[in-house]
């Protein structure tokens, strides 16, 4: 065993920890006017299921895109001097 789960297991982990962070959310917000719910975590629920298991890639600014695909045209990757 690798140590790896199969599709069906990780989905099934996923959707278990899914629940678990949404529960806690749910209840333990601080913020008294927020009143969540688990509904409202629905479409949080079905993104991230999709990008975790592949289906769809997630929306990343800093991709590889090129300029021509809506990719930065200079991206800085030289850090400043140290003071």
């Amino acid at each position: 065993m690798t140590g790896k789960l199969d599709k069906t297991a990780f989905g099934m982990e996923l959707d278990r920890r899914l629940d678990e962070v949404i529960a806690w959310a749910v209840k333990e917000c601080p913020i008294e006017d927020a009143n969540l719910a688990y509904a409202d975590f629905a479409k949080v629920r079905i993104d991230f299921h999709q990008v975790a298991t592949g289906e769809i890639k997630a929306d990343n600014p800093l991709s590889d895109a090129e300029p021509e695909e809506g990719g930065p045209q200079y991206i800085n990757d030289n850090p400043a001097p140290w003071p």
